[in-house]
């Protein structure tokens, strides 16, 4: 966890304390009911955080299934609709949306792909994609997936001499990268209800350096030899 991230988290739970410690002793009475019916009203508020974090990142398929995820749940919450009824309609809504973003239309569910590339930048949307990458410079890219799975071979590349970074955001998906032996790996994902797992044994490579981080929602990330 950054520091900045630290802090915050610190503030917040010392804050918490502070008004459960006046509830105590009367000061602010029947203070962690009202903690408890905001907290069940506006919990998909965590969506439209992430979603818009994503958005901000240029992350546009998974941030926009998140912002409008969290607006569906806060509608059914706040003005008692059915979520079950209106989620067909929204995941619809959002993927149309995403097509905006989308550089290439994809037919099939399955995908099978070798690239030598030496940035890569996928989508992956309600369908299945392995992807294989051998270049001699890679550099690295940024990876979307929503709904879907992705295993991304790397083992086969050398990394640029000045590093290599991914950005990988995984909403309601799987996702299994396989790094290569030859270089220094570092791995860090923020995760709300899933998995961010490196699966990677010590190494005595000291450059180049494969640095991946991300987010995951609803999903699981695993990083592998």
């Amino acid at each position: 966890m950054k520091k900045e991230s630290r802090f915050l988290l610190g503030v917040f739970i010392i804050l918490v304390g502070i008004l459960l410690l006046l509830e105590q002793t009367l000061v602010i009475p029947n203070f962690s009911s009202m903690i408890f019916t905001i907290l069940t009203k506006f919990w998909p508020l965590l969506f439209l955080f992430f979603g818009s974090k994503l958005l901000i990142q240029k992350s546009y398929t998974p941030g926009i299934i998140l912002f409008i995820l969290g607006v569906a749940l806060l509608s059914s919450n706040l003005f008692n609709w059915n979520f079950f009824a209106i989620l067909w309609p929204v995941i619809i809504i959002a993927i149309g949306m995403s097509m905006f973003f989308r550089k290439e239309e994809v037919s099939e569910r399955k995908r099978n792909e070798s690239s030598r590339e030496k940035s890569i930048s996928e989508t992956v949307i309600f369908w299945e994609l392995k992807k294989k990458v051998d270049t001699k410079d890679f550099k690295g890219g940024e990876v979307n997936v929503a709904f879907g799975d992705l295993q991304l071979d790397l083992r086969d590349v050398e990394v640029a001499k000045d590093g290599a970074k991914i950005h990988l955001n995984c909403a309601f998906g799987d996702v299994d990268v396989f790094v290569p032996k030859n270089c220094r790996v570092k791995t860090s994902g923020s995760v709300v209800v899933g998995e961010w797992k490196p699966e990677i044994k010590e190494r005595d490579v000291s450059k180049p350096v494969i640095e991946i981080t991300g987010s995951v929602l609803f999903g699981s990330v695993k990083v592998r030899d």
